[in-house]
Parts: structure tokens; sequence; C-alpha cells
């Protein structure tokens, strides 16, 4: 601020002579104290009291010397009765409320009263920075240059994402944030986002997404085993087996009921899910896979319902018929796109009825059971 400006803004009959020009200009009030601070500084008069003679002299009451002394004072938020502003904070959702906690500490201990539950949230992390999800709101945080997203050097989008995550990482400090969908995209391979949930977070579905399963666990592992219902977890490479024994092992896993998992299992690896309702998953597509092993091991899961495996027609074009010879299938004559099969489990009236389906490059087994 010039020197011209620190002499008038202690001048009141000029600052008030300034809110009248706006006034008589019909700007409206948000602009005119725009230029009122542009013009002779931001400290010269807090917006409450522009306010007030703005919408003084708006209504033509012209006494630069009026005395608001006698007035009563101005009432704030903070003056409402608690219990209606717990009632308006219980009919906000939850994304309106993590916004308004960020107002004062008095309405952030109302608005925490409340336990935000998110329908869903959506975190995506790419090249140009990163966007979210709060139920159907979403939020982006990009680099842009005329309107054109950079593609900056790997340590200029470290940075870039840490900036756009501050606003993320104090959603996540609310007490007791719950959420029913949480998923996570990496498609741009960074770790500040590691320590971002807390310990343990509660969801009930999770979808995670990144190059290797090494950048998966650090979400999976903080998600409680107790309330996670279904995972899908998917990576660009899915080659380490060691990766995925670690992932059986968790008890995200284990206390799962529906799970969907992109990495290629042999078919003993089938055993692990005998535990879950429902799942998807891909076999291998470098060994040989025993179909009537596979058939075998789903018919003793007790509280199996459906399941989806695919296997890559890496060496056989023809893999539709493999598979229905292998299971003893009806296989008709001439060009095959699906083969219907149904097993009667041993020892049981319950039956599991396949359909195997040709996508071209790849089959699909569908499995139900029947009971």
């Amino acid at each position: 601020m010039d020197k011209s400006s620190a002499v008038v803004n202690t001048n009141d009959h000029y600052l008030k002579t300034c809110i009248l020009n706006e006034v008589l200009k019909k700007t409206p009030i948000f602009d005119s104290y725009e230029t009122f601070c542009g013009k002779v500084g931001q400290n010269a008069m807090l917006y409450p009291d522009f306010e007030f003679w703005y919408y003084r002299f708006y209504h033509r009451k012209m006494d630069f010397d009026y005395d608001r002394s006698l007035d009563p004072v101005p009432k704030t938020i903070m003056d409402m009765p608690v219990k209606l502003m717990y009632k308006i904070t219980e009919n906000l959702d939850p994304v309106d409320r993590a916004y308004l906690r960020s107002m004062n500490k008095s309405i952030k201990d109302i608005a925490d009263s409340h336990a935000p539950i998110f329908d869903k949230i959506d975190i995506t992390v790419f090249g140009g920075g990163l966007y979210w999800e709060l139920n159907d709101k979403r939020f982006h945080y990009v680099r842009k240059d005329d309107g054109y997203i950079l593609f900056t050097p790997h340590e200029d989008i470290e940075r870039f994402i840490k900036k756009g995550l501050e606003y993320l990482t104090s959603l996540f400090k609310i007490p007791r944030i719950q959420v029913n969908h949480l998923s996570i995209s990496l498609y741009y391979p960074t770790q500040v986002l590691n320590d971002i949930l807390p310990l343990p977070f509660h969801a009930k579905s999770v979808k995670l997404y990144a190059s290797d399963m090494n950048q998966i666990f650090p979400f999976f592992s903080a998600l409680d085993p107790g309330e996670l219902e279904s995972t899908n977890s998917r990576v660009s490479y899915s080659g380490d087996r060691d990766q995925l024994l670690r992932f059986f092992a968790t008890e995200q896993f284990k206390q799962a009921r529906t799970v969907q998992l992109k990495g290629y299992l042999d078919e003993n690896d089938l055993v692990k899910f005998s535990h879950l309702k429902s799942f998807k998953c891909e076999l291998t597509r470098f060994d040989q896979v025993d179909f009537r092993r596979v058939r075998e091991i789903i018919s003793t899961f007790k509280q199996f319902e459906s399941c989806e495996i695919e296997r890559v027609n890496r060496r056989d074009m023809f893999q539709i018929r493999t598979i229905g010879q292998a299971l003893g299938a009806e296989i008709p004559f001439g060009p095959l796109k699906i083969i219907t099969h149904r097993y009667q489990i041993p020892g049981s009236n319950e039956f599991l009825e396949f359909k195997i389906e040709d996508e071209s490059y790849y089959c699909t087994i569908k499995i139900v059971k029947v009971r």
C-alpha cells in the first residue's frame, strides 16, 4: 500500500465517500468491496463494516456521522442456539458438513458430533495432478496454462500432488469418518498418498488400482477387516507371485465376502477363496490349467454363490473347446461362442452351472451355484 492509501484509510469521511461512490455506480457489493480495498488498502475496513455503510447509503441514509454504538450488537451465527445449529448441521450432507467444520472451532465441534458417512470417496492421481469425488461432488487440482494441462518433470508432479492433498488430508482427519465405497487409482506412481487413510479406516467396499500390488498395500492394510465386505484390486503388472501370496495373507482378504483380483493364479490358489460368496479372478496363462480341479475345488465351498474366472487364449485359440471337453460338457459342431454345463455336487442336491464364453482373446467361465 502506498503513502496516499496509508493516509486516506484513516480518514473516516473519505472511506465512507468511497463506499457511497460505489453505491451510486450501482456496483454489486462484493465487487465494490474489492475495488474499495484496491483503492484504500486491505485493512482499511472490515467487510461487515463496509456492508453496513453500503446498505445504509443504498437505502438513502446519508448521515456520515451516524453513531453505531447506539445500535444493538449484530448477531453472528455463533449466537444461534446450539440445538438449532445441531439440527442444521444434521441435515447437511457429509460434503457440506466437512466444509463447514473448517469455519471455526465451535462449528467444527458441532459438525463433528455427527458421524460423517460418505457414500463414495473416489481419488485419482494422474500425470497432471489429481481429482477426487465426494458422493456426487467432484473436485480437481490440476496444473493448467491457457486451458491445457501441463505435464511436468517427476519432482514437480510430486510437489503438485502434495499441494492438492492438503485438501484431502483435512477430510480424512474428521473423527469417525466412514465410507460405503472407497476408490483409489494411481495412474502416476507416487507414495505421497500412502499415509492418507487413518487407522483403521472404515469402508464397506474398496477398489484399488496401481502399477503393482506393493503400491496397493498401504491403502489395503489401513482398512478395517471387520467392516470390509468387498474388495477389487487391479494392477497393470500382475506377474509377481510373492505379492499375491502377501495379499492372500491379509486379514482384509480373509474376512471379505466378495473379491475381484487381477493377477495370474494357478488352480490350487482357488482354495484360498473358500470363504467367499463371490469372486472374480484370472488363471495363469503360462502353465496348463486342470479345469476339472477348478470345478472340484469350487464345489467344496460352503458360502459360494457365484464367480467369474478369466483365462487368456495365449496358445490355444480354441480354448473354449478345451475347457468344455475337460469338464465333460456337450460340445456342438461348428463355431462356438458359448458352452453351458451343469454339474451336480457329489453327495448333494446342489448344482454348479457353468457358462463358458469365448471373448476373442480370452475366455470367461461364469459359475453359479444352484441350490
